[in-house]
């Protein structure tokens, strides 16, 4: 085969190699074999093209990779050598061992060597360089091999560009499609949090999301209360939560968690077992097997709140852009804990209120006192039996509370009547659930607790008051509230009758399944008084 046809082959197996490395190993050994090179390295410049990447080699003795595993310049002539290749132009050295570009170790190995360095060049761009070598009792790089060398080093370059460009390119669209994913889960995260005024579920759903953008085996959340971290909630895969990190457990000192907490920064052990004096809290984790751990602090409004801490049984586990992304959740899940916390003041500041109105009402008689709270903690014990949403037991909950608020227009001879009421006394205290609604009817957040109060004392047959509504014609807050109050009504001491049993009032709201309650209603409150028996809780 002649020497064009030998540069042919040679170059079209370049064409079709699709890995740089393998093109520069491809380029030295063809250059080694068509123009009697000693040896050949390669040498790339990095993609923000400040250092050159570790050389490709061929034909050079063991001994001697390790010394041009990096291009071997002097001390500070970096930028001579780029000067000259940015020439675009190879340049030959008759004698290596007298460049004063190169170290003097790497000189004195290169004694009796001529050296030709061709730069590789794409686009007028200097992307590396090539250096290959003849033992001196060779003739000389003639100029029309240095011309072929050019050309052969040229092609190379484009093929190592051009792989370059498409690993960059597929690079670009793994990561573009990893950040749309960590987008898209944001969204979602901050949907699911924002929707819910429940600090635990806020927190359960943020720790099930956050397993989607980064795969730990460990994940805590660790709260302020009284100026202390306290752990929350720990999500674990395939490792045993230590006794130490159980919810509950209050954190002080400088582990990472609190050092988070104190700096309100991202604080990050990427070797947890080779830390030195750890505490014990982190000491646990290593001792449960965490390698590497993150604390990212939960701050709104410039105030520390909480630390969200993940760990991974591998060391070095979070990169920048995990913590980055981290970091987005762990601010919404603080705004979001922050609204739920203001929420629930509210909340519990309304409640007052209502308890205050309520109370004024059972305490006009003595043997109604506390009955309001009690209708309250029975219905919503149904509700939830029956799997209501938390909106439906919060307006059983409300109306139950207030159900018999009208009774603040009755007489207080009615209510401490030691007997039975006549007929006659009757009809005003069968207004109280339409007074009622008239004292609430201003209150823009009691609207939908009015259905629960006006309609409490209708019966499933039709023959309640004050619509005499029949079966699911009655708002079901309303039979929920019915069974409750009429619970409590028998269980309870009157002047005028002892109160029953428990069991005594079971049987008596069954026995009127049909007729005065909702099969349902009894059903699900009777499994509710089942579960509860021998348990110490109280009806």
């Amino acid at each position: 085969m002649d020497g064009f046809a030998r540069y042919r082959e040679g170059i079209e197996r370049l064409t079709g190699l699709a890995d740089v490395d393998e093109v520069l190993q491809g380029l030295a050994r063809l250059l080694k074999k068509m123009f009697n090179s000693r040896w050949t390295v390669a040498y790339l410049l990095d993609r923000e093209q400040r250092q050159f990447a570790p050389g490709r080699s061929c034909g050079l003795p063991a001994r001697y990779i390790p010394l041009f595993k990096e291009i071997p310049l002097a001390p500070g002539k970096r930028p001579q050598l780029m000067k000259v290749l940015r020439k675009r132009q190879p340049f030959h050295i008759p004698d290596a061992g007298q460049w004063e570009l190169l170290s003097p170790q790497i000189r004195t190995v290169l004694r009796g060597f001529n050296l030709l360095c061709i730069p590789m060049v794409v686009r007028n761009h200097v992307i590396g360089a090539v250096f290959t070598a003849r033992k001196s009792g060779h003739p000389p790089f003639s100029p029309a091999e240095i011309h072929v060398i050019k050309d052969m080093v040229s092609h190379a370059a484009l093929v190592s560009s051009h792989i370059r460009l498409f690993d960059d390119s597929l690079e670009m669209a793994v990561e573009m499609a990893r950040r749309i994913d960590v987008i898209i889960t944001l969204d979602e995260i901050n949907k699911a949090i924002s929707s819910s005024l429940s600090p635990a579920r806020i927190i359960e759903t943020a720790m099930e999301q956050i397993e989607r953008i980064i795969q730990c085996e460990f994940s805590a959340i660790l709260v302020e209360e009284r100026g202390q971290l306290v752990v929350n909630a720990i999500h674990v895969n395939g490792i045993s939560v230590p006794a130490a990190l159980a919810p509950g457990t209050a954190v002080t000192g400088n582990c990472l968690a609190c050092s988070a907490f104190r700096k309100g920064e991202s604080r990050y052990l990427p070797r947890l077992g080779e830390a030195k004096r750890l505490h014990s809290f982190d000491r646990a984790l290593a001792q449960a097997g965490i390698q590497s751990m993150l604390a990212i602090p939960l701050v709104s409004k410039k105030i520390t709140k909480g630390v969200l801490m993940l760990g991974d049984t591998r060391t070095g586990q979070f990169v920048r852009e995990d913590a980055f992304a981290i970091e987005k959740v762990t601010a919404q899940m603080a705004v979001a804990l922050d609204n739920a916390r203001l929420y629930g003041e509210m909340r519990a500041l309304f409640f007052s209120t209502v308890a205050s109105l309520a109370n004024a009402i059972d305490a006009k008689s003595p043997w109604t006192k506390g009955h309001s709270e009690r209708v309250m903690h029975v219905a919503a014990h149904i509700a939830q039996e029956m799997g209501l949403s938390e909106t439906v037991v919060e307006l059983v909950r409300l109306g139950g509370l207030l159900h018999d608020i009208g009774k603040i227009g009755i007489m207080e001879a009615l209510l401490e009547k030691p007997a039975t009421l006549s007929e006659e006394e009757f009809p005003p205290l069968r207004l109280h659930p339409e007074k009622g609604v008239a004292i609430l009817a201003p209150i823009e957040q009691l609207r939908e607790v009015l259905p629960g109060i006006l309609h409490h004392h209708e019966r499933y047959d039709g023959l309640g008051y004050p619509g005499g509504l029949r079966g699911e014609d009655i708002p079901l807050t309303a039979r929920i509230i019915t069974v409750a109050d009429s619970f409590d009504a028998m269980v309870s001491d009157r002047p005028y009758k002892k109160g029953f049993s428990r069991e005594e009032a079971l049987a008596e709201l069954r026995r009127c399944v049909g007729a005065q309650f909702d099969p349902e209603v009894v059903a699900a409150f009777s499994r509710y008084a089942g579960r509860i028996t021998g348990s110490g809780v109280t009806l």
